[in-house]
């Protein structure tokens, strides 16, 4: 696996275990795509931009600083703290209902997230490594998960090209779980990523609920705790996989043999390549190269097209968070997939370029 290329924005956690216990659609940040290889996986509302505008400047310094301390202490809550809760995650027209346990301390992480509607599955964390299961499937591993985490829509805002691309407010005081909770808006400054409303305990800043906005302020996604333990550390079998799952599968994605043999020439503001990765089965061309500006995550998918098929015309959707653009570039077919504007998609994909030394791809 090839090193990161965002400079201190490397270790951006990109993995969500909750797309996976919600039925397989994305991992590691990625959109699962269903494609013969198969890997596993903005600004707010105008009303807002006026209010802010009629407040003075001191005063939105003000706020600006105590929603940066309010979110250094959430993540230090989300990662310290021992917990245990009910939350449920409404997504794509849909309501799902899951729990979780959470051991925080000096001896590491560990976790265990269980759904509770739907398909049985479980996801573990141990330190960096995560595990994925479900009900009549082998599960597949994760190692090397650098500041991976299983509770969903938590913006990673540490990294120093945060503020370039992102502003912070203070939007009131609200009740989450029985908690008391301060809020604090995301606010993208373009419009090639979403932005996040929060909701963080008074006492310790734990993150109790979180949701991402589209440029209307239109909630796209959210997770919600209904019952929350904060302090209660989890026992051995609340950490421990549940009954009848526990076999592993092999990796279904490998690093590259060599360098990448694509490069995005004109990638959105912010936004830098982390990695790329092959089939470990399946064509030694296709790439899956992963995009992030250290909070927003993009999968691009290159793979060769089949010759017998005609080439297909640029496609573009959005369902919820998730953009998708595919378009066909000569002998290959590129699919981008991600928790982002179509702008932003569609930005990379048309931005990709065959690196110099790339081997044409010929028809059998």
């Amino acid at each position: 696996m090839h090193a990161a290329s965002v400079g201190d924005d490397s270790t951006a956690a990109e993995f969500a275990p909750v797309d996976m216990i919600r039925g397989g659609r994305r991992h590691r940040g990625c959109v699962r795509r269903q494609s013969q290889w198969n890997p596993h996986r903005v600004v707010l509302s105008q009303w807002l931009f006026g209010a802010l505008l009629l407040l003075p400047m001191h005063a939105s310094l003000a706020q600006e600083g105590d929603a940066q301390d309010l979110l250094r202490r959430m993540s230090a809550a989300i990662r310290s703290l021992s917990y245990q809760g009910t939350f449920v995650y409404d997504h794509d027209g849909q309501i799902d209902a899951l729990r979780l346990f959470h051991e925080g301390g000096d001896a590491g992480e560990r976790e265990r997230l269980i759904s509770m509607s739907g398909p049985r599955s479980e996801v573990l964390r141990d330190g960096n490594s995560v595990t994925f299961h479900r009900a009549g499937a082998l599960g597949v591993a994760f190692p090397n998960q650098v500041d991976a985490r299983l509770l969903p829509l938590v913006p990673d805002t540490r990294g120093s090209r945060f503020s370039t691309f992102y502003a912070l407010r203070t939007a009131g005081e609200d009740r989450v779980a029985g908690y008391d909770s301060h809020i604090v808006d995301v606010v993208p400054r373009d419009t090639y990523r979403y932005g996040y409303r929060l909701w963080l305990d008074h006492g310790t800043s734990m993150l109790l609920r979180s949701a991402v906005l589209d440029g209307a302020g239109r909630t796209l996604e959210q997770f919600m705790f209904v019952a929350l333990d904060l302090g209660a550390k989890p026992t051995e079998s609340d950490l421990a996989l549940g009954r009848g799952l526990g076999t592993l599968s092999a990796p279904d994605e490998i690093g590259l043999d060599g360098p990448p043999q694509w490069r995005a020439n004109d990638l959105p503001p912010g936004f830098a390549f982390l990695r790329a990765l092959r089939p470990a089965l399946g064509p030694t061309q296709t790439e899956h190269h992963t995009y992030t500006d250290g909070i927003a995550n993009v999968s691009v998918y290159i793979e060769p097209r089949d010759p017998k098929l005609p080439a297909q015309s640029d496609r573009v959707s959005t369902r919820g968070v998730l953009s998708i653009y595919s378009r066909s570039n000569g002998a290959w077919t590129i699919t981008a997939l991600g928790d982002v504007p179509r702008a932003t998609v569609q930005r990379i994909v048309q931005s990709l370029q065959a690196a110099p030394a790339a081997a044409p791809v010929r028809a059998p």
